[in-house]
């Protein structure tokens, strides 16, 4: 039984038609993407499944007892509970259940009569039941995840920032009851470290959900079957992000061949009419009247091919007025930060002409403060920073977006280019997604998205030849990320940027700066060796050891997950010390002693043999493990 049937559903806003006639179900094992370009209908279709919106037309039917989470982009938090408070609303029979217990725990230790012991069992089993006595470690391992220690705890919602509620707001669905939940952009306000591990928290959770994402590796991780809405209708891939791009091609393809060749079709039978109508004029003969009619009734009934929407190529091209020098920013033994807290310190490193640097670490070690140390808007607690010759710094700040709401969107770009004829401004625009009458809405009432997107439009066309980006790709559809990568990959300036789109990071960079232990360091590592908790295979399979009919001596398997749990902590110590030991090369005063480069150089080799050996290790013996646990 399907837990949501739609059956021909629509909706409008006012004169804008969003879909026509959809239908689809989600299922108890459904793991969705919905996908579709900004503006759509995804979050419309969440706000008709939870019944925030109703539609003009069709039939929403969902499961009697069927309980829906929908995880807004907007939090919505009582401001006066503390964290602790507002993650225990997330199960309220576990607040009913454990005052209960603690009464019924008094009152047995006060009087311990065989009628308060019986009343205590009966509590403690509901409170089993509900797995009450697992909650705890549930939260304390959903918000550590989050990065909200239990210093945090007992701190006001009011206090945290917007991207914390964020986050806040997802700890707190994702420890409640749900038979489905729809997450809309669930990515947004976490870092990569944070990504990596809601990815395995989702892949192994055993309940439905819909995602609306913009993380192609994410959606990649997380669902089995893709929904596209476009051209108002929905359209079904059964497999993740991938084969969807795979199989959408091919499904445009095979529409434009089917299309073509009944057109072909259609306009053979629409010449021989003619020439029917030609012969029965000619010979006076009804019989050839009578078989054109035939002929023309036939077209009638024939289900047309619809003709494919080509999507319109966009090529976003970033241009530079003038070249900048080859070193675009030297910083000698810097150290930056804020009056009683140090970010980092004794920073070595140089930024050179044409580098595309991705800028990496968890939320609040210092990612966006180092951008506005470089783009001069704070100056460094210590250390000398060197900015290059003729440079045009173009600096995106996702958090404080410089328009002028009196604006509109057209004017904003025409005042750049006054003499440009008004085509030009549009056919720019329509690049970043403003097309028709979008371009004659005023600033003001312009959404975040929207500004994001008219921002970095303006940024691109003062055409810098230094680019500081601060999350460039949140508010941006799949297609407009895709445009972005390829322009800032072929974009012949020099760029700085921080995101925690792993896809569009691995596309663009050429490398990769790191903060560590109160340092930023160049890492030739992954996102995933920098960032995942790894979790062996055999934590998936340990379910193994409770099947009875297993004679597996329980002591050598221990034995075995001794050897693996040592092994993974020898393989973190190794990392650790890999990227210190690299740190060192930062420090430009190693260079005038030629034998400490050699011996750096040296270790970090021996370093990454030894890691290299130690993952082989680490292999063999997780297939030792599965294999003794198969036989």
């Amino acid at each position: 039984m399907s837990l949501i049937t739609v059956s021909n559903l629509s909706h409008n806003f006012g004169d804008n038609d969003i879909f026509k006639k959809i239908s689809f179900s989600i299922e108890k094992n459904s793991k969705v993407g919905l996908v579709g370009k900004n503006g759509s209908g995804k979050t419309t279709l969440f706000n008709i499944i939870s019944k925030k919106i109703i539609p003009h037309q069709g039939n929403v039917q969902i499961a009697k007892n069927t309980k829906i989470l929908y995880l807004t982009q907007d939090p919505d938090l009582n401001e006066n509970q503390t964290l602790y408070e507002c993650i225990l609303e997330s199960r309220p029979n576990y607040i009913v259940l454990s005052s209960k217990l603690e009464v019924a725990e008094k009152e047995l230790a006060t009087h311990h009569s065989e009628e308060n012991l019986k009343k205590y069992s009966e509590i403690q089993e509901q409170f089993e039941q509900i797995e009450g006595y697992h909650f705890r470690t549930e939260i304390k391992l959903v918000l550590t995840n989050l990065k909200f220690p239990e210093s945090v705890w007992n701190q006001k919602i009011s206090k945290f920032s917007g991207g914390e509620k964020t986050r806040i707001q997802l700890a707190k669905f994702l420890l409640q009851s749900f038979d489905l939940i729809l997450l809309d952009e669930p990515t947004n306000h976490l870092d990569i470290e944070m990504i990596f591990w809601l990815e395995n928290y989702l892949s192994r959770l055993d309940k439905p959900y819909v995602i609306i994402s913009h993380d192609r590796i994410f959606l990649d991780k997380t669902v089995t079957k893709i929904v596209e809405i476009k051209n108002y209708s929905l359209f079904h891939y059964s497999g993740n992000y991938s084969f969807y791009q795979e199989e959408s091609t091919k499904r445009a393809l095979l529409q434009e061949k089917e299309f073509k060749k009944q057109q072909k079709k259609i306009k053979q039978v629409e010449d021989q009419i003619k020439r029917y109508r030609i012969w029965g004029k000619a010979r006076d003969s009804e019989v050839m009247y009578k078989r054109a009619k035939e002929l023309e009734k036939r077209l009638d009934k024939m289900e047309n091919v619809e003709k494919p929407r080509s999507e319109k190529s966009i090529k976003l091209k970033i241009q530079k007025n003038k070249r900048s020098g080859n070193d675009v920013y030297t910083l000698e033994n810097i150290s930056f930060g804020f009056p009683g807290k140090v970010l980092a310190e004794k920073v070595n490193l140089r930024i050179g002409y044409k580098d595309k640097i991705a800028l990496l670490g968890r939320n609040g070690c210092g990612k966006t403060t180092f951008l506005r140390l470089l783009n001069e808007e704070i100056k460094p607690i210590f250390g000398i920073s060197k900015k290059g010759a003729s440079l045009d710094i173009g600096y995106y700040d996702q958090l404080h977006l410089i328009l002028d709401d009196s604006k509109t969107v057209m004017e904003t770009i025409w005042q750049l280019v006054p003499s440009a004829p008004k085509g030009y401004v549009f056919s720019y625009l329509a690049k970043f997604g403003f097309t028709g009458d979008e371009v004659e809405k005023k600033v003001s009432v312009l959404s975040g998205g929207e500004k994001s997107r008219l921002y970095l439009a303006k940024l691109i066309h003062e055409k810098p030849n230094f680019l500081i980006l601060d999350e460039p790709t949140n508010h941006l559809d799949i297609n407009m990320i895709a445009n972005l990568e390829i322009a800032l990959t072929n974009f012949d300036g020099t760029i700085i940027f921080v995101s925690h789109d792993r896809y569009f990071i691995d596309k663009v960079a050429t490398k990769k700066w790191y903060f560590h232990v109160k340092n930023i360091i160049e890492s030739e590592l992954s996102l995933e060796e920098l960032f995942a908790k790894k979790e062996t295979k055999i934590k998936k399979n340990i379910h193994y050891k409770k099947k009875k009919d297993r004679k597996i001596n329980p002591f050598f398997l221990k034995q075995i997950l001794s050897e693996i749990e040592e092994n993974q902590n020898l393989l973190k110590i190794k990392t650790e010390e890999l990227l210190s030991t690299e740190g060192e090369f930062y420090d430009n005063s190693i260079y005038s002693d030629e034998k400490k480069v050699k011996s750096l150089t040296e270790k970090v080799n021996n370093i990454k043999d030894e890691t290299d050996k130690i993952k082989t290790v680490l292999n063999d013996l997780e297939e030792k493990y599965l294999e003794f646990l198969e036989k």
